[in-house]
């Protein structure tokens, strides 16, 4: 393909050259030129691609052996992975280069890595952490509906300092000891979502999903339930 590149690049100015009559030793100087060019950047391309793909294959490997302990399942093909028996992949937030499925202290918990483009047009990559909130009875005190968080990087950060929006104890605390570079926090349609930057390439996501699950209990236990009581561990 590289050599296909600089042929192409070399040949197509050389053929313009020559129709508009310019002398054959610059159509020769330039067809090096472009021939040269062409070969850089097709081996720079190249690099690019093997790097990414081998960032794919070690984040692949992470998650196969978090799921493997887990008693879930890690694909990069989303339509390679079970229907029965998780919801998780219902969501819209579920996508991503690797997606990994678990179950951690009862809650369904999913790891998806993927790719996000930046307002300049670069490729950056984040990590989603799913947990799926249990369906409970709510106290007759307290709202009738699922919890609801949106939260991005400077509201985590106020909440860390000690200030920021009222929410009950618990769930503050916990929200402060997500890791520092968390950049949001979700939780609409009874799931909570946490995206941290990066993939989990060389060291397993346990401590993150550890985080989300805190979360979500805490979550599930401002409405008046216990984790224990509302999910089938």
């Amino acid at each position: 393909m590289a050599n296909l590149v600089s042929f192409l690049c070399a040949a197509v100015p050389a053929v313009v050259l020559s129709v508009l009559g310019v002398p054959l030793p610059i159509t020769v100087v330039v067809m090096v030129v472009c021939g040269v060019g062409g070969l850089l950047v097709a081996n720079s391309k190249g690099a690019d691609e093997r790097r990414e793909t081998e960032r794919v294959q070690k984040a692949a490997v992470t998650l196969a052996d978090w799921a493997h302990r887990n008693g879930g399942h890690s694909e990069t093909d989303p339509e390679a992975l079970p229907a029965d028996g998780w919801e998780l992949p219902e969501s819209h937030w579920f996508h991503g280069a690797v997606l990994a499925l678990g179950r951690v202290d009862g809650f369904e918990v999913a790891v998806t890595c993927f790719l996000e483009a930046s307002t300049e047009g670069a490729t950056t990559r984040h990590t989603g952490y799913l947990v799926r909130l249990p369906e409970v009875a709510p106290p007759e005190t307290a709202p009738d509906t699922a919890p609801e968080l949106r939260l991005n990087r400077t509201e985590l950060r106020r909440i860390r300092r000690g200030s920021g929006r009222e929410l009950p104890a618990d769930v503050r605390e916990r929200l402060a000891a997500v890791p520092a570079d968390t950049e949001s926090v979700d939780a609409v349609d009874g799931v909570l979502y946490l995206v941290r930057p990066r993939w989990p390439e060389f060291s397993a996501p346990d401590e993150q999903v550890a985080a989300t699950v805190g979360v979500a209990a805490a979550l599930t236990r401002s409405r008046g339930s216990s984790v224990d009581d509302s999910v089938d561990g």
